[in-house]
């Protein structure tokens, strides 16, 4: 699980949002997440220079899903 008070979680947040304009939408991220593998997944935002994370976790953004 992630802690997002830690410092280490304010940084990965930090970059994340200096690529996409966004908080890290945290309440769409499994609980079950490790630190280890959603900074991959911030590192795969910045090498894209978009947001990666709904194509990544397959989120369906068209309004046609609850989550």
């Amino acid at each position: 699980m992630i802690n997002v008070e830690s410092k280490k979680f304010q940084e990965l947040k930090n970059r994340y949002k200096a690529v996409t304009g966004q908080i890290l939408p945290m309440e769409m991220i499994p609980l079950s997440e490790s630190y280890e593998t959603l900074e991959q997944h911030v590192e795969a935002c910045e090498k894209a220079g978009k947001d990666m994370l709904p194509e990544i976790y397959g989120w369906d953004l068209s309004g046609n899903t609850f989550y």
